[in-house]
């Protein structure tokens, strides 16, 4: 929890964000080869709400990640194609 805290008072939403989908990978992902999806995924709201910011800064920054190849989105799903990229972002 204190992490979280530390999250939300010294990071960037885009850094919030990509630790809350290392998080979602990590605890719910299915593997497949080397992307990992998770399904179902939250809405960009239940995303924003997690990582204390509003919907229209997580739909940006995912936006932002889909034109950088990270992840893909679909109906319901996330699917992380470069999770070291996610990562190694966050560092």
């Amino acid at each position: 929890m204190s992490e979280r805290v530390f999250e939300v008072s010294a990071l960037a939403v885009r850094e919030r964000l990509r630790r809350e989908l290392v998080r979602l990978a990590t605890m719910s992902g299915k593997q497949e080869g080397r992307s990992i999806t998770i399904v179902p995924a939250p809405t960009h709201y239940e995303i924003a709400a997690r990582i204390g910011s509003h919907r229209e800064a997580v739909t940006r920054e995912i936006n932002r990640l889909e034109l950088e190849k990270v992840l893909e989105i679909g109906r319901r799903s996330i699917r992380i194609t470069d999770m070291e990229r996610l990562k190694a972002a966050e560092e």
